[in-house]
């Protein structure tokens, strides 16, 4: 295409627009010969004038190569499009310019300024992510690049994050000496999905944190450990307390005892909570209740309900004989008709059997209603123990621990502080 000699001296009485975010965040590391593909083209984009590659080439002194090159140079950072014409043909595309100031703060609609100096609207900007933006940069004390400025809109748009959590985020981040946006995206996008929205939401999240963190720090501390904690680290202490209920003290206890191991670390110490756990869920206690009691006094004091229930029992049936002797005839002939029994049983005799039971029958109907009648309950000679279930053994019919363990746990202590001053 030619140009007249008039349209070109007009031409060079005009100005080239050039946005400050290409010159600050485009130039310095683009190789000059595409700085000056970008910088012709853009005076003829905003001039409304053509021009075929071939002359573009002629008067940068290029040969057409170089001028394909830095086209495909500036598509890869995203300030320019390349659009095809369909023929297939080495440099037959069109050039379409971004608007950088768009791409930076947001537009309401797309934007761009073509080869074929088709006039386009002016952008319309989001004052409040502008607002944001600048707020940012402010903070981090730099001129953020397009990536870090995309990320930060995405806080907004993608994330749904407030710009008081966005705030937030960016101090709390600087103070731990993180200053790259990909890590301050992490955490925005965090305390976001954990319901963030608000300032006082912020504080109260740091307060916490800052809880958690002097208590990770007196942990390691008494395990001696003098370093920061780890991720692994953090996910099993916290564990400790959100799930699994233990109070500061209680935790503290079992660090001291792993302290005492050669190598002292934080799985030795779950260990230890972890089995403690255990052991108050079996008993139906609460996990900081200390346990005072060993199993073996436990079982002694079962042991000592059981002989207590029993000499009881003999005491009551003592007083019944002395007052109703044939109770106590009674009670010798059953003793004597069930080894009767067992006898008639292991002979496989079963009308002797038979006999037997059905004279059992009618002694026991008669030992009840002397009892009754002389105001005794019928039960008042059986062995009458703390517990139904288990029998005052703490094991029920099923094998397993009975559930009067828990109180008979807080009774066997009082019973071995007592044995133990009167000793």
């Amino acid at each position: 295409m030619s140009f007249t000699k008039e349209k070109i001296k007009d031409f060079y009485l005009l100005t080239t627009e050039v946005e400050n975010i290409f010159i600050n965040e485009y130039m310095p590391t683009a190789p000059g010969d595409y700085v000056k593909v970008y910088l012709y083209g853009l005076l003829y984009s905003q001039t409304q004038d053509n021009m075929t590659y071939k002359e573009m080439a002629k008067q940068l002194n290029l040969s057409e190569r170089q001028i394909d090159d830095a086209w495909n140079y500036w598509q890869r950072m995203g300030v320019i499009e390349k659009h095809s014409k369909g023929q297939g043909l080495f440099l037959d595309y069109d050039i379409e310019y971004k608007q950088l100031r768009g791409m930076m703060y947001g537009l309401s609609h797309e934007s761009s300024i073509n080869q074929d100096y088709e006039k386009k609207e002016e952008p319309v900007y989001d004052e409040d992510l502008k607002d944001i933006l600048l707020n940012v940069e402010n903070m981090l004390g730099k001129v953020l690049s397009p990536k870090d400025t995309k990320e930060v809109f995405s806080w907004i748009k993608d994330v749904n994050a407030t710009k008081e959590v966005i705030f937030g985020a960016i101090s709390y981040c600087l103070e731990k000496g993180k200053t790259g946006v990909s890590y301050m995206s992490k955490v925005v996008q965090q305390w976001t999905e954990d319901g963030l929205r608000t300032s006082e939401d912020v504080r109260e999240y740091l307060g916490g944190l800052e809880q958690k963190f002097a208590r990770y720090k007196s942990i390691l501390q008494t395990l001696g450990i003098n370093r920061g904690v780890t991720k692994a680290e953090r996910e099993i202490i916290d564990r400790w307390f959100d799930e699994m209920g233990f109070n500061t003290d209680r935790v503290m206890e079992a660090c001291c005892k792993g302290s005492f191991i050669p190598s002292p670390n934080v799985r030795y110490v779950n260990g230890i909570l972890e089995k403690w756990y255990e052991e108050a869920k079996v008993d139906g206690r609460n996990v900081n209740s200390k346990v005072t009691v060993t199993q073996a006094v436990l079982n002694r004091y079962y042991e000592y309900l059981r002989k207590k229930a029993e000499e009881e029992a003999q005491r009551r049936k003592e007083n019944v004989y002395v007052q109703l002797p044939r109770i106590k005839e009674i009670d010798e002939q059953l003793l004597e008709l069930g080894r009767k029994m067992s006898r008639s049983v292991l002979g496989g005799d079963a009308k002797a059997r038979s006999d037997t039971r059905q004279l059992m029958n009618l002694l026991e109907e008669e030992r009840a209603v002397l009892l009754t009648e002389n105001n005794f309950e019928e039960d008042y000679t059986d062995i009458k123990y703390s517990c139904s279930k288990c029998s005052d053994t703490g094991i029920n019919e099923e094998g397993t621990r009975c559930s009067c363990a828990k109180q008979r746990i807080g009774e066997a202590e009082l019973w071995q502080n007592l044995s133990s001053e009167k000793k």
